[in-house]
């Protein structure tokens, strides 16, 4: 069956979405699971002892002590001059994302025994046509035909092909693992979305920082249990491993219920600590207000009077968090916090943007000489579609130094196991 995927790569986890093609028309797009039992799965590289790269994080098998085998976070530094360290070789944050693209487009290809039509691959709206350029050489380089288009265009996208109503503009609010980004998308015409304004905060914030927030509380109460912690020794390290990831599920629960605990497998038995969201909200309350503020300033950057806004999507990871949608409608009165997107949001929308060039609503072609199908909105969702770069505006670069060969295997990567009676796994 003709599929077409799309792929957001962020600062912590991977999503993907595909839309496949039935009786001549293409459905609304689905999240693609990518491990076990979950649509994400870590947007992290590791370098293995022969210098090959490996997709997955190998801390959930336990803390990794050895420095500069791992890579995390490079999406956001693609097109910067520095490059990233793994075992003495150097890497350019772009080809590192290229990579990953190319995993998540391979482990789908194993299950659906070809390759999707179109690829398309979100990056930051903040991205200069220099970042853009960049990041599609290294997606050539690795053979993945990609088109990379802005996220908030793609999370408006998504929400549209989730039944969400048209609207002449939306304020956009992406809250990811290591970061966020404020935007405002409007509509030039019928069937196109473009960034109107957007921005990031001088002091990015993301889950990682609300984690850590809620870690120091539990921290301060785990040294009246077993006394202080010293970073220098293994096992200590592995307990304070264990406390981050346990204080990321514990928030994540916190989305949905008053109350949730923090859990801590020591020798012997182990610790509950009961945390409860107004606990957890006077925490982060400081960090979260500070992206609401720039969505605000953004808006009014825009040119957007904020009655024209169709409403304010949150995506990311931590757009559930209930506290997030209250401070941004404090500094946006009126305006009306649509239900979070989520973090699969995006590669949604990307999905969306691909089955509309598959569909031919397009000036390119489909590629392999496939033919035209029919676009199918769902009920209440309005087609699409972004115009594609001039061909020929690649700025040159140099060419990459030899790399370790990549080896990019076809089964799943590991899901969450948790066990919450006796023990905690990593996630």
């Amino acid at each position: 069956m003709a599929y077409v995927l799309g792929i957001d790569i962020g600062g912590t986890h991977v999503t993907a979405a595909a839309s496949r093609l039935v009786d001549g028309a293409w459905k609304r797009p689905a999240p693609i699971r990518l491990r076990g039992d979950t649509d994400e799965a870590p947007a992290v590289l590791h370098v293995g002892p022969d210098g090959g790269l490996t997709v997955g994080d190998p801390a959930e098998r336990g803390p990794v002590l050895r420095p500069g085998v791992v890579a995390r976070e490079f999406a956001g530094r693609i097109g910067a001059d520095a490059p990233v360290l793994l075992r003495g070789e150097r890497w350019s944050p772009q080809r590192l994302t290229a990579i990953v693209a190319r995993r998540v487009t391979d482990l789908i290809r194993s299950r659906e025994g070809d390759l999707p039509v179109r690829v398309v691959l979100a990056h930051p709206a903040t991205f200069t046509a220099h970042h853009v350029s960049a990041l599609r050489a290294a997606l050539a380089d690795v053979g993945l035909a990609a088109e990379p288009l802005p996220e908030p265009v793609l999370a408006a996208e998504g929400h549209a092909a989730r039944g969400g109503k048209g609207a002449p503009a939306l304020a956009v609010l992406t809250v990811g693992g290591t970061g966020y980004e404020a935007s405002v998308v409007t509509r030039t015409n019928p069937i196109t979305y473009v960034v109107r304004a957007t921005r990031t905060g001088a002091h990015q914030i993301g889950g990682a920082d609300l984690d850590e927030a809620l870690a120091q509380h539990a921290l301060e109460q785990l040294r009246k249990e077993i006394g202080a912690l010293d970073p220098a020794d293994e096992r200590e390290l592995r307990i304070l491993h264990d406390l981050r990831a346990e204080c990321r599920y514990t928030r994540e629960q916190l989305s949905h219920a008053d109350e949730a605990e923090i859990i801590l497998p020591l020798h012997p038995g182990e610790i509950r600590l009961t945390v409860t969201r107004t606990q957890l909200d006077q925490l982060i309350r400081p960090l979260l207000d500070h992206p609401a503020a720039t969505l605000a300033r953004v808006v009014a950057s825009a040119g957007v009077p904020p009655h024209h806004l169709g409403g304010i999507l949150l995506t990311g990871g931590v757009a559930h968090t209930p506290l997030l949608a209250t401070l941004v409608t404090g500094h946006l009165p009126g305006v009306t916090a649509l239900p979070p997107g989520g973090h699969t949001l995006v590669a949604e929308g990307a999905a969306a943007v691909a089955a509309q060039l598959a569909a031919g609503l397009h000036d390119s072609p489909p590629p392999g000489g496939r033919g035209r199908a029919v676009w199918e909105p769902e009920p209440g969702q309005e087609p699409s579609v972004l115009p594609a770069p001039a061909p020929g505006n690649r700025a040159p670069l140099p060419d990459p130094p030899p790399r370790p060969p990549v080896k990019i295997s076809t089964p799943d990567l590991p899901g969450r196991r948790r066990t919450r009676k006796n023990s905690t796994h990593i996630s």
